[in-house]
């Protein structure tokens, strides 16, 4: 049951080693554009893994969804709350991410919002990997 939880975790790390790599690669756009695309694209997947591990792993078949929806009832300022919430903000980023660079690359223009971006999105997705840990600790440590 923890094997997924660590998968879960697993692919997190490759994703942030995947992000470093493609913001080390920002000035050669072909290359930046398709590692960023393809980091955000696993994380979604990732996103269902969880939702996936949730559901194994609990004993009432909660998915993910429905534990964070019951967090915010039992203590609105938890460690998870604020996971949920800085993953959230990093979905939104890498939304925001692809349409600027998209409109950035084709046009040239709009490359002070995308950096603003980059920098939110960096803050809220590392706050989001350090949280995924602390999450999930307690599933792996149950097990």
């Amino acid at each position: 049951m923890s094997s997924l939880v660590i998968a879960a975790l697993v692919v997190n790390v490759l994703v942030v080693a995947g992000l470093c790599y493609g913001i080390s690669r920002r000035r050669e756009p072909a290359v930046h554009m398709k590692v960023m695309t393809t980091c955000f694209v696993v994380d979604l997947l990732n996103v269902i893994l969880v939702e996936v591990a949730a559901r194994v792993t609990h004993n009432e078949s909660q998915g993910a969804v429905e534990q964070g929806l019951r967090s915010f009832y039992d203590n609105l300022f938890s460690v998870l709350n604020f996971h949920i919430l800085v993953s959230v903000i990093s979905i939104v980023c890498y939304i925001i991410a692809i349409r600027t660079g998209r409109r950035l690359y084709r046009t040239g223009e709009g490359r002070s919002l995308h950096r603003k971006n980059a920098l939110v999105f960096v803050v809220v997705r590392l706050a989001s990997f350090v949280t995924s840990f602390m999450v999930s600790w307690e599933k792996i440590s149950a097990s």
